[in-house]
């Protein structure tokens, strides 16, 4: 039996969609990748439900990662990056603009699982039903890994709608009524719609520029503390590997301070954006490093501290100054050796002998050698024209600024404080 013809690509004979058309549409999708990570980003801290708040980290980077392949393409289809950035100004930005102003976590959960995400899966499987799959062959692969991502976005979505408040009520029927009126005005995700003129459009949910919110969220049955104050004994060898399984829980904190950071630091290359949309969900994933790792142990996350501090000494600064105090105050001042994130790892390969934790301290250590990368290409080489000098001084402003924060509570609130300069200690 000869094997199939084309590599097994079928529908060889089928016309399809032009070079134009097909950039046309990846321009769009290319759009629709950025604002969802833009939106993802800037709703991530206020957001209270913790599944949630972690599902943001995830799915802003895969929207990064998927604006670049987007980007990409298009170049490669005679295009130019103005048919990814011209749709600011336009009716598809109107969309992402009033999503944002979601008012709690059922909106924006409403906005992303029941209206953007199934709208741009319909959209992609309607480019598979139309290009050519032979010619257009290098975007049909893009477009099934960008599908597979969608499908595991929307499966969790769907459980989230059924569990939040208020996600199924009059109110949020209304409000995805609201978002897909503005979705379909714009043509919907891929323009393949005609455009609805403005006047037919329920009013604006957004007055002026959205601002994000100063404080972290939490739900309430966490619970919360402003200082960070270790709940664990690091004198005896069970209360120190808990402190390092609560440490590392608390790290959703770095995740909301990347997402704010993201969120805020204005004409970016794509290549930053794309990294610290990593390291937000690098910080999501220590996070539930922690929490697994406190479950393994019988201990709930809502039964120890969830601190929410790190709002209050950074979210008051630009956003390249709170950059500084994590890529380079903190996570650049915790790899000397001895001591520092080998020596953690080290500690639970050795002393603690955990196999669960010296896995998580492995690749905990992994993921920010490359934040420190992160803040020294778009810190130092970029933001301060490789001044490292200024970048450290101004990483050391934050150092100062965070214990004067802290010395308006109690002084247990000291022992955490970040030390500059001194290998080894976790500021986190």
């Amino acid at each position: 039996m000869n094997p199939e013809p084309y590599t097994g690509i079928t529908d060889v004979a089928r016309v399809g969609l032009s070079v134009d058309e097909c950039a046309r549409r990846m321009g769009r999708f290319g759009f629709f990748s950025r604002q969802l990570m833009w939106v993802q980003a800037g709703k991530m801290s206020s957001t209270a439900n913790w599944n949630l708040k972690a599902m943001l980290g995830r799915q802003l980077w895969e929207s990064a990662v998927h604006w670049g392949g987007w980007r990409d393409r298009v170049k490669e289809m005679r295009g130019h990056a103005h048919l990814i950035d011209g749709h600011h100004d336009g009716k598809l930005g109107d969309f992402f603009t009033e999503m944002l102003w979601a008012r709690d976590d059922a909106e924006l959960a409403i906005g992303l699982y029941a209206v953007a995400l199934p709208a741009c899966r319909i959209a992609l499987e309607r480019y598979m039903a139309e290009t050519n799959s032979l010619v257009d062959a290098p975007s049909v692969r893009l477009v099934k890994h960008v599908l597979l991502d969608l499908e595991a976005d929307i499966e969790f979505g769907h459980g989230v709608l059924t569990t939040l408040d208020g996600a199924s009520s009059r109110a949020g029927n209304a409000w995805r009524a609201h978002l897909q009126a503005y979705l379909d005005a714009a043509g919907g995700v891929d323009g393949t719609a005609p455009e609805q003129p403005s006047f037919e459009l329920p009013p604006t949910r957004s007055q002026g520029e959205w601002a994000m919110p100063l404080e972290f969220a939490r739900e309430s049955h966490f619970n919360t503390t402003i200082p960070k104050v270790n709940p664990y004994d690091e004198g005896n060898p069970e209360g120190a590997l808990h402190s390092k399984m609560w440490v590392r829980s608390q790290e959703m904190t770095a995740a909301e301070l990347c997402a704010s950071v993201l969120f805020e630091w204005e004409e970016l290359p794509y290549e930053g954006y794309v990294d610290l949309a990593r390291h937000c969900w690098d910080e999501v994933r220590h996070s539930l490093f922690g929490q697994a790792a406190l479950e393994s142990e019988y201990i709930p996350l809502e039964s120890v501290p969830n601190w929410v501090g790190y709002a209050g000494h950074t979210m008051p600064y630009p956003p390249q100054k709170r950059y500084s105090h994590l890529a380079i105050a903190t996570e650049a001042n915790a790899m000397g050796y001895p001591g520092g994130k080998r020596g953690e790892w080290e500690w639970c390969r050795d002393k603690a002998q955990h196999p669960l934790m010296t896995t998580y301290q492995d690749f905990d250590w992994a993921d920010e050698v490359n934040h420190v990368g992160f803040g020294r290409e778009w810190l130092v080489q970029y933001y301060l024209k490789g001044n490292r000098n200024l970048a450290q001084a101004l990483a050391d402003e934050t150092t100062r600024e965070r214990s004067a924060f802290y010395a308006q509570y109690d002084n247990t609130a000291s022992a955490a404080q970040p030390v500059p300069h001194q290998p080894g200690k976790d500021g986190y």
